[in-house]
């Protein structure tokens, strides 16, 4: 019987097919072979990050650099020169600079997208050229990452503003309240009524813009709704320092009197038929309030009132009972232009009132944020060269108001620079 034999492999065949069969050493082999693909792969992922961590950055470079050329825009009527280097000087405050091999583009008025051509408006293209740490493996040249920005600034005209988001009559007139303004209104609140007016009552304005919509039948001019919603028109202004408590509040309750400027721990209540007079400083009331009764006549000059951040919603301040004021703000230092502020971080839901049949000649900011203020019961605040800007605005009864010289009118605090595209 013819027998048939394997025939054997070479020697170097054999031990290569060893190793195939040989578990032990496949482990080493496929580590090898795939390592570089995972180390690619490791690297990529970290060029990503790097690419994103400088998009997010281009983007804020972009976006504060259009705000700044944007208010320039409105300070200046357009000189592109100076719009062009603000823009550009803040940028490079935001670490994009042609100095570090950036571009920052500006385009007054914008050269493509919605608002291409608008003299309102403020384009800024920002882009940088990023070398990737191992992206450069798989890829020729750097990435470029680009960010743009349209701003568009408004000077509101507003000395009164209504700076909830969202509450109906965030302004409301009413009763026979006769309001007549020398400059503009601003209600920041979406709702559907945001700003109401009724019965016999009317508002008058240089402008009435409104983020909402509203109700009324007697305003001039027409409220224009749609508005775009702004913030805080004084949010850079900084609280002033103060120390520890003077004395633990004053009541005066008979004749005349004077009062110093310090910290009062306690409430400042004047219900005299007197005269009191405030002299020259800065008032601080530490979770205290100013109340004004009893047909006082009170008066002060270069005098600002300022309401801590731990004072309560219980606490106000009140001007009512036929009082007579005539208060006015520092004409320089610190509280320049502020007779009233209440801190930003004081206690939401106090209503600041002028009641009563009380009279007002108040020239200086009324700075209540997060807090109300009301006009009623016959108060006057007439004559006045006032900036009121508070969480909502209410005149209502027999109240009547009347400004001339608004304070701040065309000032750049009252512009607002808002992104667009």
């Amino acid at each position: 019987m013819m027998k048939w034999h394997k025939p054997s492999l070479p020697r170097g065949r054999r031990r290569i097919g060893r190793l195939w069969r040989d578990s032990a050493g496949g482990l080493a082999i496929y580590t090898a072979l795939l390592a570089p693909v995972l180390i690619g792969f490791t690297g990529l992922g970290v060029d990503i990050g790097l690419w994103y961590a400088n998009v997010r950055a281009a983007q804020s470079a972009a976006d504060s650099s259009a705000r700044a050329g944007a208010l320039v825009a409105l300070g200046t009527y357009g000189n592109a020169a100076e719009i062009s280097s603000a823009a550009t000087t803040e940028a490079a405050a935001n670490g994009f600079a042609a100095a570090s091999g950036d571009t920052v583009t500006v385009n007054y008025p914008p050269q493509s997208g919605q608002f291409a051509g608008s003299t309102d408006s403020v384009e800024v293209v920002v882009s940088r050229r990023i070398n990737g740490l191992f992206s450069s493996l798989l890829f020729d040249g750097p990435t470029v990452i680009t960010a743009r920005a349209v701003a568009m600034a408004d000077n509101t005209e507003a000395c009164m503003w209504a700076l909830n988001p969202s509450d109906p009559a965030a302004v409301k007139v009413a009763g026979n309240a006769e309001v007549s303004l020398g400059c503009g209104v601003f209600v920041n609140s979406s709702a559907a009524a945001a700003l109401q007016q009724s019965g016999h009552s009317c508002l008058s304005a240089s402008q009435i813009k409104v983020v909402g919509g509203f109700s009324v039948d007697c305003t001039t001019p027409a409220p224009v709704g749609g508005a775009l919603a702004v913030s805080d028109p004084l949010a850079l202004l900084p609280a002033p320092a103060y120390n520890t408590c003077d004395n633990n509040g004053v009541e005066i309750d008979t004749g005349d009197g004077n009062l110093d400027p310090g910290v009062y721990c306690g409430d400042i209540r004047i219900n005299t038929h007197g005269t009191v007079h405030f002299n020259a400083g800065q008032y601080v009331l530490k979770n205290a309030g100013l109340t004004i009764n009893g047909q006082a006549t009170v008066t002060g000059s270069e005098v600002s009132f300022y309401l801590t951040p731990d004072t309560a919603a219980t606490t106000n301040i009140s001007i009512a009972g036929g009082a007579h004021v005539t208060l006015s703000a520092p004409t320089d230092g610190d509280m320049i232009g502020v007779l009233f502020y209440q801190d930003r971080a004081a206690e939401a839901g106090a209503t600041h009132s002028f009641t009563g049949g009380s009279e007002s000649q108040l020239t200086g900011i009324l700075y209540f944020p997060n807090q109300a203020v009301k006009f009623a019961g016959g108060s006057e605040l007439n004559g006045s060269s006032t900036m009121i800007v508070a969480n909502t605005i209410d005149f209502t009864g027999n109240s009547k108001i009347e400004l001339a010289d608004p304070l701040l009118n065309g000032n750049p605090l009252m512009a607002q620079a808002v992104l667009v595209e």
